[in-house]
């Protein structure tokens, strides 16, 4: 998709007095429904020139007429934006940006400018403001991104308590017509027992070359945590009709409380709820690789993605 930009200009004078907010605010918006944004660049120009009308103090002699005037430079304004997602967070990005960021469900996003009029120690503030702020983003795409529980749409048994030290995974196939970008990976039925510790990480596999196409940082979690669903944002994209292996490597210290409920298909294959993944079969391996081993037992594994 191409490239778009949020502006805002302000051109504003007037006059502060005490009582009133020390600050100006103005702000405009794009409403994106719950897009998945790259944001390229945020930057500022402009600047805001303050008359502070001072107080009568030392400096006012008696036969001063009226209050002393100093002029004085403020030097520009806060330009930042506010992220509004799905979920009802927001967050905060300021101006200027170096670095390109992607963002997953952004409802919103606002350019706010922000600055000073106010002085306390003035008897008024006469201000005059013109700034200018930009913000270039694109959206990649305009679909909201979609969890599909890997174990969903299939007949099939439950498992408690089996033992997790290891890489399991389940190979599935991309139905779906475009491209996936993964945004996140949830492991379910999790439990570590005792006051040890355990080192998580989600694993993507391609089926085809062995090779891990995944970017995500493991986690340590501390004991106790039973049943908690441990969720991992992870970078990655999965192509149409290509097959790879979803899951997660586990470890243990000590290995022995660190287990998990897993579940045991009918039979294979069959498709998730979402129709975005065919499930193939289930996989295992002892160590942090590819898991080749056949293993009847699949993790619970949510994937969060929207497509390309």
């Amino acid at each position: 998709m191409a490239k778009e930009w949020l502006n805002h200009h302000v051109n504003v004078e007037g006059s502060w007095q005490p009582g009133q907010p020390e600050f100006f605010k103005s702000s405009n918006s794009v409403s994106l429904g719950g897009a998945s944004v790259c944001i390229y660049e945020t930057a500022k120009s402009g600047d805001v020139i303050l008359a502070p009308v001072a107080r009568c103090g030392w400096w006012c002699w008696p036969w001063r007429a009226r209050p002393a005037i100093c002029f004085s430079s403020y030097g520009g304004a806060e330009i930042y934006l506010k992220i509004f997602f799905s979920d009802n967070r927001f967050d905060y990005l300021c101006a200027p940006l170096g670095t390109p960021i992607e963002l997953a469900n952004v409802e919103t996003i606002e350019l706010n400018l922000l600055f000073l009029i106010g002085n306390a120690a003035a008897e008024r503030v006469l201000y005059r403001g013109l700034v200018n702020g930009h913000c270039v983003f694109e959206r990649l795409s305009s679909e909201a991104a979609v969890d599909s529980n890997l174990i969903s749409g299939a007949t099939g048994t439950s498992m408690p308590g089996q033992s997790y030290n290891e890489t399991r995974a389940l190979d599935v196939t991309v139905l779906s017509p475009s491209d996936l970008s993964v945004e996140r990976m949830v492991l379910d039925g999790y439990t570590l027992y005792g006051t040890g510790s355990a080192l998580v990480g989600t694993r993507i596999y391609d089926s085809l070359t062995q090779a891990l196409v995944s970017t995500s940082q493991d986690i340590n979690l501390s004991a106790p945590s039973i049943g908690v669903p441990i969720s991992i944002p992870v970078s990655a994209t999965l192509v149409s009709g290509r097959s790879y292996r979803l899951g997660f490597y586990v470890l243990g210290n000590p290995e022995s409380p660190s287990s998990a409920d897993v579940f045991l298909p009918a039979s294979f294959p069959y498709t998730e709820s979402t129709g975005l993944f065919r499930i193939n079969s289930t996989h295992s391996v002892g160590t942090d690789a590819f898991p080749q081993g056949p293993n009847l037992a699949a993790p619970r594994v949510t994937i969060r993605t929207h497509p390309l």
